[in-house]
């Protein structure tokens, strides 16, 4: 599994035309940035003089504040601000984007990776790596934290044995908690039209109902529909990809063919 977090934030990123910038305060460490104008821009930067591994934590830190719909039109992420609500739940939100349970279960279980190597496939540092892990125990295993503490530093000096064997206990806990997920029709749609750019109401029949349809229609998502001889093909189209009568002409061959 090639999994990092960056196929994610660059879509979001790309979707929400968010601003991503690097910066330096000389007098003051200040590790990230969200800034919301009075237009509604969002804007994140990050420490450019921090290591990478710091950086990317830091990027999903400030997405997360973003996607959480956190209240507010300015947010910094500082060492002695991380007891509030909106830092907690932005740094959960950053730990699991970067290490998601389903791939800590492949890498470590499947692929038997080292600690050093699970760290370095998923570009964080060791110290969020080793706490990623404590919480998640902690989620699946009712020990005390400092036992739980205890399997995460055998791993992490290389006795894999202890971890290996909570993860092959949860296995089928896990897999079945990520299969279990399904995504809303809005969701499908995006994807699919970041797919293939052209899509029906035989792709997600929600395009036949006018609410949705108007949900889903923006600057960048087009909706429209397709009428021949009682028949009618609803559709949606990626105006960045095809023009208002490249689309229509789709519907109108798919009609045809049909």
């Amino acid at each position: 599994m090639t999994y990092t977090f960056k196929e994610f934030f660059n879509d979001v990123v790309k979707k929400n035309n968010i601003k991503v910038l690097g910066h330096h305060f000389s007098m003051r460490k200040i590790d990230g940035l969200t800034l919301i104008d009075r237009k509604g821009q969002t804007s994140l930067s990050y420490e450019i003089n921090n290591p990478s591994v710091r950086q990317n934590f830091t990027k999903c830190h400030e997405l997360g504040h973003f996607l959480l719909g956190h209240q507010g039109s300015f947010f910094t992420e500082v060492t002695e601000n991380q007891l509030s609500v909106e830092e907690v739940e932005a740094n959960y939100f950053s730990a699991c984007l970067l290490m998601p349970d389903i791939v800590l279960l492949s890498k470590i279980f499947y692929q038997k990776l080292t600690f050093q190597e699970v760290a370095n496939s998923l570009l964080v540092s060791t110290e969020a790596l080793s706490i990623r892990l404590i919480d998640f125990l902690r989620y699946l295993l009712s020990e005390e934290k400092e036992q739980i503490k205890n399997i995460v530093a055998h791993y992490q000096s290389g006795n894999s044995s202890k971890i290996i064997s909570v993860f092959a206990r949860y296995h089928d806990f896990i897999v079945q908690d990520y299969q279990s997920y399904e995504p809303s029709p809005k969701e499908t749609a995006i994807y699919l039209l970041d797919q293939k750019s052209f899509i029906t109401d035989d792709d997600v029949s929600e395009l036949a109902k006018l609410e949705f349809r108007k949900m889903i229609t923006s600057k960048t998502i087009g909706t429209w529909a397709y009428y021949d001889r009682g028949e009618t093909i609803f559709y949606a189209w990626d105006k960045e990809k095809l023009t208002e009568k490249e689309a229509y002409q789709k519907a109108r061959n798919k009609y045809y063919i049909n």
